[in-house]
């Protein structure tokens, strides 16, 4: 099992300083602490009170944070092949059994798009954006994995470019598999 992150609050002192607001999370998941998490921002001076030294953190996302998104890999497919779709961007953050598995972008006015396969409904990529957060590092994933911090500077992009590159991406890994829609059930 991994060591025990450091102290989570320096971690997000850092992200704050970078602009980006952070939500408290359950130790060892991606459930935020508490459930009015995306009215609230918690600056630098009520980090220490509003995080505990092993809360996971997460990352919002879209507008509060200067239109922060994170484009989520959710199968081996896209992430192996995202390079040929996605824009390029140094920050690309994971995890030990998902490596590269999230690329981060700043893109004004981007909406949250979730692409699934046709034929079963599993997820393929998600554009995620303002509403949601992401559970980054130092956080522990509930299998025990550690997630990579987001230190790199996210590549700045259009909107509407990147949401036609997610897109795409999800078209090649659909014609990829042969996945055909699921005929409907009577």
């Amino acid at each position: 099992m991994p060591a025990a992150p450091t102290d989570a609050r320096q971690y997000v002192a850092r992200y704050r300083q970078r602009g980006w607001y952070c939500v408290p999370l359950r130790p060892r998941s991606k459930k935020p602490v508490r459930s009015d998490w995306p009215n609230i921002r918690i600056e630098a001076d009520d980090i220490s009170t509003a995080f505990s030294a092993k809360d996971n953190v997460g990352l919002v996302l879209g507008e509060p944070s200067g239109w922060l998104v994170d484009v989520d890999l959710d199968c081996p497919e896209a992430i192996e092949i995202a390079d040929l779709y996605l824009p390029p961007t140094p920050a690309i953050t994971g995890r030990p059994s998902a490596p590269k598995s999230h690329r981060w972008y700043v893109a004004a006015g981007a909406v949250t798009e979730k692409h699934t396969d046709p034929s079963d409904g599993s997820m393929i990529v998600e554009l995620r954006s303002t509403g949601l957060q992401t559970a980054v590092g130092p956080s522990l994933h509930p299998d025990g994995d550690t997630y990579d911090v987001l230190d790199a500077e996210p590549a700045a992009v259009s909107a509407p470019m990147l949401a036609a590159c997610v897109r795409a991406l999800a078209e090649a890994v659909i014609a990829r598999r042969g996945s055909k829609p699921q005929a409907a059930s009577i």
